[in-house]
């Protein structure tokens, strides 16, 4: 005989009630009278954040009890899968062996926990198994709502015999009610609140300080069954996939079913868009949606029908890549609609698994130079990464795959870029790491199979322009600056400067960049007595494809600057003009090419006057009294120095003249 791996027997302190094999359907016992009201003494929560762990996760084991409500054949199929832990008393340890070897099961794959159980039903009253914030693994324990204290035992004994860390939550739970994303999502029927005296509050409190549930999913059972339990008629496959039954529409429940697949098909997974909905037919209630996934197996019990074989293709084309094996029933223990398959194995997750934490590009994508790609990726095990297994694997279209390796950042983060794109190209991609325990894992698990996939899209927004616009101009104004400010996400294509004198022909012409995102369009005043109003605008195009177009003002809108004439004999004769800074030349102003900045000033006051220049921060760099020459336009010159006598660095700055109680300010730029 081969030897088995055999846990320490715990002894409990409750009587052992060993039952015999007889199977009692629907998860009843004779002796389920209601539910239980057993002490239970809670513990702190985990430290936080926690992580739940899915059943869709890397499994070590799986844990099912002796005697039986599976298939001995399965057991054989589970042990070479992961590795099986059997829950026996251990007077009929002997017999379980005796049974598992007659079918062929590999013994040294399977160990025996030695303790009393009431039932077989290790999906309900099994743990639940979590990461804490300082990445440690653990296990949940909770109070299981069926009166039956040695299951109710099973979690502590479970994490007592593997020196696991263990938490008490103080909420009446079941497994077979409990759905986890491995992220920060379950979904459960409102079993859950009823069973907890309606608290709602307490129950997400709890939930989220032991599991990490923050996004909370709990919906009326569409069954309308007595047990109440989410596994009946839905299954997380994945963060964002989900396998919910259907009935046709003469079935009593079509309505409230239908209702619950639409739930998920418009909420969003936890990774932000809804959830990708697989419907398997179940038109006499078929148990499809017990199934058990274990490592890259999904065991899926059938009842021997017509609709079997639809449910295992359904199962295949959710998960590609897996293997879908239909499990039938036994004649002493049958699959029943509300007791299959899952509620009688429990997985049990690899507490050194390798673990890929990623938020992934979806949907419609602007257009962008690089599309960054960042990750977590943390080894349980402990052992390093191999470095030249992190990459990205990605394909544009149908091209080939192509590999981006990850550069690491701080502590178990890392970061990589892809580029190459155009508008309309679909993205495929998947993350791979391997670490020197000999784990390695994709993110998606199914790879290139079914990767992320996401679609490069013209960004539909017009760009950004801002401008600080001219209040006068006349025609001897040195040649003015236009400086517009245009941002996209898409970059922009041109912008244009626009401008017509009163109701003549709109003039357009190219503007040349400046600095960052700023554009500048000289223009030279030329006007004559019959021209009034100056009109201009700007037009920008953005990189996309076809351009998205602004203008500012506005769409037939304009800014106006009065014309003011100057004439000149053989003294200045000035009309009527609005005081303030009439142009600041050269505008950008160069030193090298440029000796003073020629300031323009209408003073209608002979009374000294502050010049003063003002950087980004509002910090004055330089500033000078001076004395008007009488009333009229004053020229002020500047050569760019600073109050220390250095030439000012390149960037905006802030020319105000304060003479008396008013103040006029213009904007300079310096480029050298």
């Amino acid at each position: 005989m081969r030897k088995q791996r055999i846990l320490p027997i715990l002894l409990l302190s409750s009587v052992l009630c060993i039952l015999s094999s007889t199977a009692f359907a629907h998860h009843n016992l004779p002796n389920d009278k209601g539910k239980g009201n057993f002490r239970f003494t809670e513990t702190n929560p985990p430290v936080a954040p926690v992580r739940p762990i899915a059943e869709f996760e890397p499994a070590s084991d799986v844990l099912i009890r002796y005697p039986l409500g599976i298939p001995v054949s399965l057991v054989a199929q589970l042990a070479n899968t992961a590795n099986v832990i059997c829950i026996v008393s251990s007077s009929q340890q002997s017999s379980a062996v005796s049974a598992f070897t007659n079918a062929g099961v590999n013994m040294e794959r399977v160990s025996f926990l030695n303790a009393a159980t009431d039932s077989y039903w290790t999906r309900d009253y099994g743990p639940w198994f979590i990461f804490d914030g300082n990445g440690d693994y653990g296990v949940v324990d909770f109070v299981y709502n069926r009166p039956r204290p040695n299951d109710n035992l099973i979690p502590q004994v479970f994490a007592n015999q593997l020196s696991l860390n263990y938490f008490g939550m103080n909420l009446q739970q079941s497994g077979g009610n409990y759905m986890c994303d491995g992220i920060n999502t379950a979904a459960q029927t409102t079993l859950v609140y009823t069973e907890n005296g309606n608290n709602q509050a307490n129950v997400n409190t709890k939930m989220q300080q032991y599991l990490g549930i923050t996004n909370y999913l709990v919906l009326e059972d569409p069954n309308n069954t007595y047990i109440e339990h989410i596994d009946c008629w839905a299954k997380f496959l994945a963060p964002d996939k989900i396998i919910i039954r259907s009935v046709p529409a003469s079935h009593s429940q079509y309505n409230a079913i239908e209702n619950a697949a639409n739930y998920f098909a418009t909420h969003n997974c936890a990774w932000g868009y809804p959830y990708r909905v697989y419907r398997v037919y179940t038109p006499s209630n078929e148990p499809y949606t017990n199934s058990l996934i274990l490592n890259k197996k999904v065991f899926v019990p059938i009842v021997g029908g017509s609709n079997d074989n639809p449910a295992l293709q359904v199962y295949r084309e959710a998960l590609p890549g897996y293997e879908v094996i239909g499990v039938s029933q036994t004649g002493s223990a049958p699959w029943e609609s509300t007791d299959a398959l899952h509620c009688r194995t429990h997985e049990i997750p690899d507490k050194n698994m390798l673990n890929i934490v990623h938020t992934p590009w979806h949907s419609i994508v602007p257009l962008e130079t690089d599309i960054v790609i960042n990750t977590e990726i943390i080894a349980h095990s402990g052992q390093s990464l191999y470095l030249d297994s992190l990459f990205v694997c990605y394909k544009i279209n149908s091209g080939i795959w192509q590999r981006s390796y990850l550069q690491p950042l701080a502590r178990n983060n890392y970061t990589t870029a892809i580029s190459g794109f155009a508008y309309g190209d679909t993205i495929r991609y998947f993350i791979h790491a391997a670490d020197q325990s000999g784990r390695s894992i994709d993110h998606p698990v199914f790879a290139y199979l079914d990767p992320h996939l996401f679609v490069i899209q013209p960004d539909l927004k017009p760009p950004v322009l801002t401008h600080n616009p001219i209040t006068s101009i006349t025609n001897q104004s040195e040649p003015i600056s236009f400086i517009v400010s245009a941002n996209d996400e898409s970059g922009i294509s041109q912008v244009l400067f626009r401008y017509k004198i009163d109701d003549s022909e709109v003039f357009s012409y190219p503007m040349d960049p400046l600095i960052e995102d700023s554009y500048i369009f000289q223009y030279y005043p030329e006007f004559t007595t019959e021209d009034h109003i100056f009109y201009y605008s700007f037009m920008a195009y953005d990189g996309a494809n076809p351009h998205n177009t602004s203008i500012l003002p506005g769409q037939d809108l304009w800014y106006e600057v009065p014309i003011l004439i100057v004439f000149l004999n053989d003294e200045v004769q000035i009309p009527t003009l609005p005081e303030g800074i009439i142009s600041v030349y050269p505008n950008p102003f160069n030193p090298a090419g440029s000796e003073l900045i020629r300031l323009k000033y209408f003073s209608p006051e002979n009374i000294p006057l502050s010049f003063r220049v003002y950087n980004l921060k509002g910090q004055i760099i330089y500033t000078e009294t001076l004395f008007p020459k009488g009333k009229g336009i004053q020229e002020i010159n500047w050569n760019g120095l600073d109050k220390k006598g250095k030439l000012a660095p390149n960037g905006m700055y802030l020319i105000e003249i304060l003479q008396g109680s008013k103040s006029h300010k213009s904007k300079l730029i310096i480029v050298k």
